[in-house]
């Protein structure tokens, strides 16, 4: 490797770093012998060398190995804080840390953590009802599943329910997809699929669920609709349409029951309202 190659590699490696000349030089060298070494106008010296190595985090060999060597060597100087951000569920950061890598870093190991952080991003933009952008999410969740051994039938059969769920959030047709007992994972909770499942079949036995959670509310709540106690349903699905915790695939099959039971009570105004806000979610589910 001649000088021009290793500086251009000393300042690709800092600008990934986000790095200021002033910041890689420090109290060792100075800004002007930095920048003759980063255009290849210089060679530093065993102690700047072993200097620019410690300030950029990389392995001395680092500056001197070839293309597959270099991915290793990155994965090396970001594996510790990749670990860290992976244990402690920031996806985001996960993601921000993979993006300093060339293709050449990207391992089973490092493509598997890139699989569940593209995951978790996607579950947060659904929940934030950014439908698109979940979309965007799963698919690098599958690409990098693709590329990892780590990943089992479990996470990607947990990538395609997330997206029949963001493909159903604006409808209140129950897919057999969302009923699948073989989704259940520890990515898709069993009360999930039963709630699904009740959903299609009101006659069908329901699940014991917990008492209060936004499922036992909502299937009450359709209960009562069909029985004797309509303006009680119609209440307790009004309440729920205005809870702000309420998960994003339950939202418009609130509205649309509440629509539905306002419409039966001759409640023009509040069906109309209901009407609205739906037509608000799907806009606002487009972004």
């Amino acid at each position: 490797m001649n000088e021009r190659e290793f500086g251009a590699r000393v300042r690709e490696l800092r600008q990934k770093r986000g790095m200021t000349q002033k910041d890689l030089a420090g109290e060792r060298i100075t800004r002007n012998m930095l920048s003759l070494i980063e255009s290849g106008n210089a060679s530093p010296s065993v102690g700047t060398l072993l200097w620019l190595a410690e300030r950029l985090d990389v392995p001395v060999g680092y500056f001197f190995s070839d293309a597959e060597q270099e991915g290793r060597y990155l994965k090396l100087s970001v594996i510790g804080r990749l670990k860290e951000a992976y244990r402690e569920g920031d996806a985001a950061l996960c993601a921000q840390i993979c993006a300093e890598l060339p293709p050449s870093s990207i391992d089973d190991e490092v493509a598997y953590i890139l699989a569940e952080a593209h995951y978790l991003l996607a579950r947060e933009q659904a929940s934030g009802f950014r439908i698109r952008s979940a979309g965007r999410e799963l698919d690098e969740a599958q690409r990098y599943a693709a590329q990892s051994v780590y990943a089992r039938e479990d996470f990607t059969a947990a990538v395609r329910y997330l997206r029949e769920l963001c493909e159903a959030a604006a409808t209140s047709s129950v897919s057999p997809a969302l009923c699948d007992p073989s989704a259940v994972s520890v990515y898709v909770p069993y009360l999930t699929v039963a709630y699904f499942r009740s959903l299609a079949d009101p006659n069908a036995p329901h699940e014991e669920f917990v008492r209060g959670s936004h499922y036992e509310r909502h299937l009450n709540a359709r209960g009562l609709l069909r029985g004797e106690r309509q303006n009680e349903g119609i209440k307790k699905l009004r309440e729920l349409s205005l809870d702000a915790s309420l998960p994003f695939y339950m939202q418009y099959r609130v509205l649309c029951d509440l629509e539905d039971g306002a419409n039966m009570a001759g409640d023009l105004r509040l069906a109309y309202s209901s009407s609205r806000r739906k037509i608000e979610l799907i806009d606002k589910m487009k972004f």
